[in-house]
């Protein structure tokens, strides 16, 4: 080979060099193919639609998918560390209260059936009320009952009993008083609605007595006199007193007094209410026309019907132990616009 030629292949080569080469084999032939430039990758170009953008090039298209930006962070609500109180308002019931606070109006009422007494048809603004942190049932502890006997009352394992709310310390005996919150605790049946009247034969003085709240009467009455006589006539107290520690909720005064002893008003005003009042058993209710209302209950029998006018030391009924009651007692309460006080501050 000539010098020449040998020149001008050194030269063609360093010339192919600069330039990517695309290298192809020909089957048949099994030889090299002359040597050609590779065409450029084409570049991406993107179209962009409303909310998703897709990318294309000769070979293949691509999709992104965005998310729009939330601008708020939803928070898990915490349940409540502990037992609350509420005192009930104006058009309040029970089933407003529960929705309130998201609690089923059966664990409202297992948890007051001490201010309640059974009847939560009677409830009434100034009263206050427990509200546990969960459904469930919220229990007084009594003298002699114990963890197993209670669980087996609410129809829960003792285990529920050991929770973050009742704080129970291994060894120490539950004492009365005590409060317990059962989640899941199932407690007495509840009737919303007061009971229909019972039939009464001719002639019976009971015939003349309401048997529903009457609420605010058209009626005319004496005017308070500003001062509370004893409904006995005693300051004598038989069961519990006033929020007693040993069972809190406890509304009113349990005064003593045998079967059949007659029960006094203990100051002017109108009947607003005399029949049967769940817990209470055989109630009146005397409003005084200064804020004050007087609740007397456990009645073995009525003296009074609703609407009637009273005086200071008239006979409402007398002593008795219908309702929840474990023997004969007048259980007394003074309520100033809705709210319990204690009797044994007028006495």
């Amino acid at each position: 080979m000539s010098i020449l030629m040998l020149a001008l292949l050194i030269g063609l080569a360093g010339r192919l060099a600069l330039a990517p080469i695309s290298v192809a084999v020909t089957p048949e032939a099994g030889v090299m193919s002359l040597p050609v430039a590779a065409e450029p990758e084409a570049t991406p170009t993107a179209s962009v639609t409303e909310t998703t953008p897709v990318w294309q090039n000769a070979n293949q298209v691509a999709h992104a998918v965005f998310r729009m930006a939330q601008p708020r962070t939803d928070i898990p609500e915490r349940v409540r560390l502990e037992v609350i109180t509420y005192t009930v308002q104006s058009g309040d019931n029970i089933f407003l209260i529960a929705e309130r606070f998201k609690l089923s109006p059966y664990s409202i009422a297992w948890a007051n059936m001490e201010p309640l007494q059974g009847a939560p048809w009677m409830i009434q603004p100034g009263l206050t009320l427990f509200i546990p942190p969960v459904d469930g049932a919220y229990h007084t502890v009594m003298v002699g009952e114990t963890l197993d006997s209670i669980a087996e009352l609410y129809e829960v394992q003792v285990s529920t009993l050991d929770n973050v709310w009742n704080k129970l310390q291994p060894g120490v005996a539950l004492y009365e008083g005590q409060q317990l919150v059962i989640p899941g605790g199932v407690g007495e049946d509840v009737e919303w609605e007061a009971p229909p009247p019972p039939p009464t034969a001719p002639g019976v003085y009971a015939a003349a007595v309401s048997w529903g709240a009457c609420g605010d009467v058209s009626v005319s009455g004496p005017g308070a006199t500003g001062w509370f006589i004893l409904p006995t006539g005693s300051t004598a107290v038989s069961g519990w007193y006033f929020n007693d520690a040993r069972k809190p909720g406890h509304q009113g005064l349990d005064y003593r007094c045998r079967m059949g002893d007659p029960i006094y008003a203990a100051d002017n005003g109108v009947v607003v209410f005399a029949g049967w009042g769940g817990g209470y058993g055989n109630l009146v209710r005397v409003r005084h026309g200064n804020g004050y209302e007087t609740y007397y209950a456990h009645f073995s029998a009525f003296e009074v019907g609703c609407g009637q006018a009273v005086y200071q030391g008239q006979v409402l009924g007398y002593c008795g132990s219908t309702g929840w009651s474990t023997g004969p007692h007048l259980h007394y309460e003074i309520r100033l616009n809705g709210v319990p006080q204690n009797p044994q501050l007028f006495e």
